[in-house]
């Protein structure tokens, strides 16, 4: 867990911000050299203000899953899956998506 302060900040707006992270991978699972990994986060949100006025109830939520894995000696493919909730000032901002990564090595 992280805090920073800006007590003695010029035009501070915020006093303390905590955030968080996780992430976990795993290698060989299915066959050599391949990867699975999950993280989570809650990044980096405001827990008092400098005015000591409220900050609100939010609580920003992003997490990841992926696989990487090599069908050949020079490519490498990572599709991955990632959603996050109440990423803004608001309950009603929530992501979800998916990409695919891939690595060419000549």
């Amino acid at each position: 867990m992280t805090q920073k302060t800006a007590d003695n900040a010029a035009g501070a707006v915020s006093k303390y911000a905590n955030s968080y992270f996780v992430g976990l991978t795993w290698r060989d699972m299915f066959q050599a050299d391949d990867r699975i990994g999950i993280a989570f986060t809650q990044p980096l949100k405001v827990t008092e203000m400098a005015d000591d006025s409220a900050t609100g109830e939010v609580d920003p939520f992003v997490w990841e899953a992926y696989y990487s894995f090599r069908p050949n000696d020079s490519i490498e493919l990572r599709p991955a899956v990632f959603g996050g909730s109440n990423i803004t000032n608001d309950n009603d901002d929530d992501v979800f998506g998916v990409a695919l990564t891939s690595v060419f090595k000549f």
